[in-house]
């Protein structure tokens, strides 16, 4: 594995998506204030969750981007390829932006905000964890678009690659 072999974007995508894993597990996402009962938190209840815990499917989506960000990178790095319909970089790009609006869906619809009955003094609160994910998530999205213009690569070539266009156009008839 030689490192050298990875551009600026890989290097950047990468280094996001390994910073996003640990962030998912370590940092505090959501947590639940729950207002004036104090008996709950005098017992050392924990009221907040990591991103694991808070999310049901966007956790999925942040893995499966964490995978091909640092796969793509790994592959470079070996001087592997795989033969896909579309760059690696690209796929990078977008799951990287798809992870951005996911996470800031979450944050301006906090997980379980729609759940508390009227009348209850409970609110859900953004952590820390939240915030580190949306920058990593766009570090990782920022990677795969670098990644793709040092590659010489283009959403609209790869669009083309998908049709089946983009090759030389069909020799004249023979007359």
């Amino acid at each position: 594995m030689d490192t050298n072999r990875l551009n600026q974007g890989e290097m950047i995508a990468a280094v996001s998506a390994l910073l996003l894993l640990i962030v998912m597990f370590i940092f505090t996402w959501f947590s639940v204030d729950l207002g004036s009962n104090d008996l709950l938190s005098a017992a050392g209840v924990d009221t907040g969750a990591n991103a694991w815990q808070a999310f049901d499917f966007i956790d999925i989506v942040l893995f499966v981007t964490i995978l091909v960000a640092v796969g793509g990178a790994l592959m470079s790095a070996n001087a592997q390829s795989v033969n896909t319909p579309v760059a690696i970089s690209a796929i990078t790009t977008v799951l990287g932006i798809l992870s951005v609006l996911l996470i800031l869906y979450r944050i301006i619809d906090p997980p379980g905000s729609g759940d508390i009955p009227d009348g209850f003094d409970i609110s859900i609160s953004r952590g820390i964890g939240v915030w580190l994910g949306l920058v990593l998530a766009g570090g990782i999205a920022y990677g795969g678009w670098r990644a793709m213009q040092e590659e010489g690569t283009s959403f609209g070539d790869q669009a083309n690659r998908v049709q089946g266009g983009g090759g030389a156009p069909p020799p004249p008839p023979q007359s």
